[in-house]
């Protein structure tokens, strides 16, 4: 992460070596605590069957999940502020192959957070919860699928955490990092 000074406000932004390395990190943690304990629980052969036919229908998926992904990132950040999504903007980046949600204006720090974990628990932790009750091996692979597409934001919001209050949050415009907009 790198961090810049511009006037009162300072440019945070987060470099694709990072992020690859927290991406990885994050694929051995849902291995060891979520995807080995479901095969303890509901068998092997079952949750292997389960990943399997995920993996033939994962291009499917891929469009689906990246769609739904960064509309919620939207939704929660237009509910949330004056104007709604005139101010939200959505895209892709070329150079780094990956689309994006940006918000036009500053947020208050927790409104930020929100839309930005908002597709990690709806589309991540709450259907891994309820496909590991119900056992089934399908929906909790993809629920782990979509935890780990949310790298990058696990990682914003993280660093985030760290921020004082008394910053507004802008989305950067050009690449995966934020501008602390002092307010005072």
């Amino acid at each position: 992460m790198s961090v810049e000074r511009l006037d009162n406000n300072y440019e945070l932004i987060i470099d694709e070596k990072t992020i690859r390395r927290f991406a990885f990190a994050l694929l051995a943690v849902q291995i060891l605590f979520m995807f080995l304990p479901f095969a303890l629980s509901w068998g092997w052969d079952f949750t292997m069957s389960g990943l399997k036919i995920l993996l033939k229908h994962l291009l499917i998926w891929l469009i689906p999940i990246i769609i739904l992904h960064e509309g919620l990132h939207g939704f929660a950040w237009a509910i949330s502020i004056k104007g709604g999504f005139r101010h939200i903007k959505f895209g892709f980046n070329k150079d780094m192959l990956a689309p994006y949600t940006h918000c036009k204006i500053p947020l208050n720090k927790w409104t930020y957070i929100t839309g930005g974990v908002a597709p990690l628990l709806i589309m991540g932790i709450i259907p891994a919860l309820v496909s590991f009750c119900f056992s089934n091996a399908y929906w909790y692979c993809l629920s782990l699928f979509c935890i780990w597409s949310s790298a990058g934001d696990i990682l914003s919001c993280y660093y985030l955490l760290k921020v004082p209050s008394t910053f507004k949050i802008q989305d950067h415009p050009d690449k995966l990092g934020f501008i602390l907009v002092s307010t005072l």
